[in-house]
């Protein structure tokens, strides 16, 4: 299938990587011939690419109009698709891309819209309902449609928002959907987009290079875990169930001067989130707290470890989180924080799929209690002395000194405020 991709694109991809993955095999041959499919692949697969090379191989560059909308749940991941397909798109001369995200400049992307008139279109669905709107994004000449992470983007909360879409494109679109995991409606698509969508898999299960490890640990306990990590310089995507939980554990952390930062909600603007996973992907921060919509998609390079500081409700949102490590192969790590009984809920919910094994101690670096245990040396076998070195020397409080008499027995004058002030007129008193 490589062969049938533009001459640029497959010289690059093959220059790049060794074969293509399974997921880029078995769906671009159904995306060159603009079929509507649902791509399902493990995460940190290729399933960017999988999308991205046939769709500029179809793109008309002499049509300087909207043909392709790519929509992500987060800003994070629309802004990194951009990214990416900038990135391809530049050995297509005269394909155009824009992304279209909120917490940004509107007015800014509303000009570039109508100065670039961009083939591509990335970007959040609200932001890209508010532009249609506006008149400034034209949508009646699209011919594909991506949901990136679509178990998220096609959610219940989103039906208005993605039936407003459905009303201002083309029937005859192509409907491409893509995701770690099968939690989508396929009937509400077929019947909202009057597309019948076809299921690609190639396997849902996590990678098995990833090792998963859990930690008994009380909240108290996970803060000073999380600390240490952070001390210890170790790279890490931290993730927790709700923004309250994370913003109260990011306060502990930096309370206690450990270099942190978090992508927080969607109320933080925009170039706020990019700075922050800028730092974290530069490593001048160790931890980078999250939620599970704002890391969907995250593609950090090399990460090392995710840690889940609040358990997974649901095996899909684990297979998600673990995916941000052991990418593309590559070894990686993951560490669950929690009591006993949320360890054996979430044993429970994997089921055989995964392998949860006790994390070593020596590898998580935690913070050991404050106060020292004396070493005990050995003298000989029968006797054993402590390391005089590690015993604290008892302090010897000092003797009271003998009281003086004559000096006790003279009472201690005491100034006179009424006498100080005997004379002065009464503006200059006290």
């Amino acid at each position: 299938m490589l062969e049938k991709l533009l001459p640029s694109l497959q010289d690059k991809f093959e220059e790049t990587f060794d074969t293509p993955t399974p997921i880029q095999n078995a769906v671009w041959e159904d995306v060159l011939n603009k079929k509507s499919i649902f791509g399902l692949a493990p995460t940190g697969t290729g399933k960017t690419l999988a999308f991205v090379l046939p769709l500029l191989t179809n793109i008309d560059v002499n049509l300087k109009r909207t043909q392709v909308l790519i929509l992500a749940p987060s800003q994070e991941l629309a802004m990194q698709l951009s990214h990416v397909i900038r990135e391809w798109a530049t050995l297509v001369p005269g394909v155009n891309v824009v992304s279209l995200v909120g917490g940004a400049n509107g007015r800014r992307q509303a000009d570039k819209l109508k100065k670039e008139h961009p083939q591509i279109v990335i970007g959040t669905l609200g932001r890209v309902l508010t532009m249609a709107e506006s008149g400034a994004l034209k949508l009646k000449n699209i011919q594909s449609v991506v949901f990136d992470e679509a178990d998220v983007m096609l959610s219940e909360e989103r039906y208005e928002s993605i039936n407003q879409l459905a009303e201002q494109i083309p029937d005859n679109i192509q409907l491409m959907l893509f995701s770690a995991t099968s939690g989508v409606d396929l009937q509400y698509v077929n019947q909202t987009f009057g597309q019948s969508v076809v299921p690609v898999s190639v396997g849902t299960d996590a990678p098995a290079n990833i090792q998963h490890e859990f930690q008994y640990v009380d909240q108290k306990a996970k803060a000073k875990v999380l600390i240490q990590l952070a001390r210890n310089k170790q790279q890490a995507l931290v993730f927790f169930n709700s923004i309250r939980n994370l913003v109260a554990m990011q306060s502990t952390l930096q309370h206690a001067n450990a270099k942190v930062t978090s992508l927080g909600g969607n109320d933080r603007r925009h170039i706020q989130r990019a700075d922050a996973l800028r730092s974290f992907k530069k490593g001048d921060v160790s931890l980078l707290l999250v939620t599970d919509v704002a890391a969907r998609g995250l593609d950090i390079v090399d990460l090392p470890l995710v840690v889940n500081a609040q358990l997974p409700e649901n095996k899909e949102t684990y297979i998600h989180r673990t995916g941000r490590t052991g990418r593309m192969g590559k070894s990686g790590r993951v560490l669950n924080l929690g009591n006993d009984h949320d360890v054996r809920n979430l044993k429970r919910t994997l089921g055989d799929d995964f392998a949860l094994v006790p994390a070593k101690t020596d590898s998580i670096s935690l913070v050991s209690d404050d106060k020292q245990q004396p070493k005990v040396v050995k003298k000989s076998k029968d006797t054993t002395i402590l390391d005089q070195k590690s015993v604290r020397k008892p302090v010897l409080k000092s003797k009271p000194k003998p009281s003086n008499p004559i000096n006790d027995s003279k009472p201690k004058r005491k100034k006179n405020r009424q006498n100080k002030d005997k004379g002065k007129p009464k503006w200059a008193k006290a």
